[in-house]
């Protein structure tokens, strides 16, 4: 593990409920192509944080690297759902590729 995952770890164990380090902690996870882990982290984000459409975003698309098509679908509608309530046309439309991407796979 990197001296960043350590960091984080150690962010985390004294304030559990920082959303934003557990997203970070996420994202080195990802930098290291720790699929799970960072899986792990983002179901967190998620959870806490429902509407947080980068991190959802951020799930469907970590899923999709998993081959785990059926909850990269999920996590991808709803962030399709979540770009356009919330008016980001970019998200949308990486979205919107990811799924292409996760019913090619089907």
């Amino acid at each position: 593990m990197s001296n960043r995952i350590d960091e984080l770890t150690e962010k985390l164990k004294l304030k559990p409920d920082q959303i934003f380090y557990r997203f970070s902690l996420a994202q080195a996870y990802l930098d290291e192509d720790n699929y799970t882990l960072a899986c792990r982290e983002l179901e967190k984000c998620v959870q806490a944080k429902p509407e947080w459409l980068i991190a959802t975003l951020s799930l469907g698309r970590t899923y999709l690297q998993l081959g785990k098509i059926e909850k990269a679908k999920q996590n991808l509608e709803l962030s399709l759902e979540l770009a356009r309530k919330q008016n980001h046309d970019d998200p949308a439309a990486e979205a919107e590729q990811l799924l292409k991407e996760c019913n090619s796979s089907d």
